[in-house]
């Protein structure tokens, strides 16, 4: 019985913290990036996003979503007129294939950016994810993206560490935690890392709406 209680204090611990990171989340950063996203899509521009680990998977997700959520009827019945233009979205994490070629051909450091040196452009729109904010394939991508005039995002958390330099628009994720597993050099990872898939859900639905708008 002590053991069950300790487990649900433990759930309420990781709730409370949760309520507590939404209290304070930036949301203006979210409206300016979906300001950017809007902007990338009208210019015919490429989504560009980026991150390591669980991030990557979670960028999987948001690959499905931004790609065609917008694109689909309320009742999913359809699509919207093919008159309507698409986003062109791109995941840097997408193909196990062609990262570990270049982790192979080119290091670590440079996975994302040798994808994107060549390719982005004013148009575009980067989108990294880091939770230290000082990932070095992170931060070169963002350098490289830069050079290349593109718009870019981080999102991470505690002190933004070196993308808070880097990034146009750096949305920080508020908070620190105690509960198991997030403390210590991990410190509030999980709750950053729910708060990336809220991140992309609000950009998506915003878009739709646009889309929709859009369509008539």
């Amino acid at each position: 019985m002590t053991a069950d209680r300790d487990m649900a204090a433990a759930v309420r611990l990781y709730l409370d913290e949760q309520r507590c990171v939404l209290d304070r989340f930036p949301a203006q950063d979210v409206v300016r990036t979906a300001e950017e996203l809007f902007r990338t899509y009208r210019a015919g521009g490429t989504v560009y996003a980026l991150g390591n680990g669980g991030n990557a998977g979670t960028l999987d997700h948001a690959y499905a979503d931004f790609r065609v959520h917008p694109f689909v009827s309320e009742d999913k019945s359809r699509p919207v007129s093919p008159g309507v233009p698409r986003l062109d979205f791109v995941n840097l994490c997408g193909s196990a294939a062609e990262l570990t070629a270049l982790v192979n051909d080119v290091g670590s450091d440079l996975v994302f950016a040798s994808q994107l040196a060549g390719r982005a452009g004013p148009d575009d729109f980067v989108m990294a994810y880091s939770g230290s904010g000082n990932s070095p394939n992170v931060l070169r991508a963002l350098e490289v993206a830069r050079s290349a005039g593109a718009q870019t995002f981080a999102m991470t958390k505690g002190s933004g560490g070196r993308c808070r330099e880097l990034a146009d628009i750096c949305l920080v994720v508020p908070g620190t935690s105690r509960f198991p597993g997030q403390t210590g050099a991990n410190d509030n990872n999980f709750h950053f890392e729910d708060a990336i898939l809220s991140v992309n859900h609000m950009l998506v639905g915003l878009l739709k709406e646009r889309v929709q708008e859009a369509a008539g």
